[in-house]
């Protein structure tokens, strides 16, 4: 099916909730197993729907969808969904005396988040999304630091980042170490106004189906398997194709980034996009996106200064590159394949 133009498409700038960088794990995720534990399908439900709720991130910024996980044998606590990192990072406040299933160790890792470091500790539980259970127990982070960021989203009732990206890092996504083609496929959709900050219902479905009406799809770059045989990829390297006004088109690659509110662009290739003295993109540039090769956009944006629905931000040297932010999850559903590598994007106001 070929991808009609977009009338009205909102972006949101860029900017991951947290990027990871740890030390070496003392809780090696790695060693021989089957595919993803090696669990049979059978009996698991074929799609799990996850609520994920929308709620305006601290300060003056954007939107984020959350969803409720079980650390071990804690109670459920809320976690923001971030594709552009990897791994859970728990905040303090997730829970009392440490839940049954938990182990916390002295390895120390770091995490960071708006030029911020977050330091932690490396902890190990099985985790349960959606009343699905790892079939492994899995490293994730434990932040033991005063970081402005952690009160800030626990005021909100948010105790930590779930990232669900699909390339190599120390820790985990956790969805890949679900049991079936819940650890194969995933989509996620966020509802709500970002231009009022009204929040709303988007969803996380565990064991996606691969969608027949995707307006565009991007083949990402193999990594190989993880150590438990879960197919990783490069998802900071969609090929996608950029236009921002009256200059030219580049090809450069792309990160989807469900965490991040502006868009964010980078690269010499875009030195001619005129900004303002805060290197936004000026207000009314027309943004175009599309797949490689493709004739039509898939997605089309006016810049402006919304976080989460236009904001544009744009370093004119180094490296070409963009991050979407999470505008895009707004108007489409994002469906994730890390059998093929595969990145879809579906008109959810199009059903």
């Amino acid at each position: 099916m070929i991808p009609r133009i977009r009338k009205r498409l909102r972006i949101a700038a860029i900017c991951a909730l947290a990027t990871i960088a740890v030390a070496p794990s003392a809780f090696a995720d790695n060693g021989p197993a089957p595919l993803n534990g090696g669990e049979s399908s059978a009996g698991q439900p074929v799609q799990i729907d996850v609520p994920v709720p929308t709620v305006a991130a601290p300060g003056r910024e954007g939107m984020n969808g959350v969803v409720e996980i079980r650390v071990g044998r804690s109670a459920p606590f809320k976690v923001a969904v971030d594709t552009g990192s990897v791994g859970l990072r728990v905040f303090p406040g997730a829970w009392g005396p440490r839940p049954r299933g938990v182990s916390i160790g002295q390895q120390r890792l770091t995490s960071a988040s708006a030029g911020r470091s977050i330091p932690g500790l490396l902890g190990k539980a099985t985790m349960t999304i959606g009343g699905v259970t790892t079939t492994r127990p899995l490293g994730f982070q434990y932040v033991d630091s005063s970081s402005p960021l952690v009160p800030a989203w626990a005021a909100k009732g948010v105790y930590g980042i779930l990232g669900i990206g699909t390339g190599r890092y120390q820790l985990t996504n956790p969805l890949s170490a679900l049991p079936g083609e819940a650890g194969t496929s995933w989509s996620l959709n966020l509802g709500g106004i970002p231009r009022t900050r009204t929040p709303g219902l988007g969803h996380l479905i565990l064991g996606a189906a691969d969608p027949v009406d995707a307006v565009a799809s991007f083949q990402l770059p193999p990594l190989g398997p993880d150590g438990y045989g879960a197919l990783l990829w490069n998802d900071h390297a969609a090929p996608g194709c950029w236009t921002f006004g009256r200059t030219g088109e580049h090809c450069v690659d792309t990160w989807f980034d469900s965490g991040g509110h502006p868009v964010r662009v980078k690269g010499a290739v875009f030195s001619r996009v005129k900004t303002n003295a805060a290197k936004q993109v000026r207000t009314g540039t027309s943004v175009s996106f599309s797949s490689t090769g493709s004739a039509f956009s898939a997605w089309q944006i006016k810049s402006g200064r919304i976080a989460s629905e236009n904001q544009v931000v744009l370093v004119p040297s180094g490296r070409g590159g963009v991050n979407t932010g999470n505008a895009i999850y707004f108007d489409y559903t994002v469906t994730y394949d890390t059998v093929r590598g595969l990145i879809s994007l579906t008109d959810d106001r199009s059903n």
